[in-house]
């Protein structure tokens, strides 16, 4: 255990980049998905089936600059609706000595957990899970920040950080 504890509390959601990321790379990719949206259309629209061939021979049969320009404005729309989605739905983490905030920002209630009670914390997947020491689940919650910087923010105040599941290595194979 470290006893180097950060005075203050250390707050992880997106880095700096990744959301610049976010809120210009989904517009941009809109951008040019709308340019080429309709010349993919046509490219494609002999081997569509069913409904779908309507709807690619109206968006190949956009040829017109002003046409092609609306085209990749709402398909810019989409991608800032997108990022706005992706950004919403992030989780901030406030880790301090003494306790351990989880607000959501999709308007789902935000919890406080005591450091007392958290006997485990862990990532499965792309979720933070902070487990009790009876081994219940106190938190689930998406994660937006590396790895790196979680485990370096849980030890850095005194949090039992385990890099994998507790106990998963404890586990015996099955013989087959």
């Amino acid at each position: 255990m470290s006893h180097n504890h950060p005075p203050n509390p250390t707050v992880l959601g997106y880095s700096r980049t990744r959301l610049l990321r976010i809120l210009v790379g989904f517009p941009a990719v809109g951008l040019g998905i709308g340019f080429l949206l309709p010349a993919l259309a046509r490219w494609t629209d002999s081997s569509a089936a069913g409904p779908l061939r309507k709807v690619f021979a109206a968006l190949g049969s956009l040829d017109q600059p002003w046409q092609i320009a609306l085209c990749a404005l709402a398909a810019t729309a989409l991608g800032v609706l997108a990022a706005y989605v992706a950004v919403a739905d992030s989780t901030r983490v406030t880790v301090t000595d003494a306790s351990l905030g989880i607000e959501p920002r999709d308007g789902k209630k935000a919890k406080a957990l005591a450091r007392a009670d958290v006997a485990d914390v862990y990532l499965d997947g792309r979720d933070l899970v902070v487990l009790d020491a009876a081994g219940r689940q106190l938190a689930r919650t998406p994660r937006q920040a590396s790895r790196h910087a979680l485990a370096q923010a849980f030890r850095a105040h005194d949090y039992p950080w385990h890099d994998s599941r507790p106990g998963a290595s404890t586990r015996t194979p099955v013989a087959a």
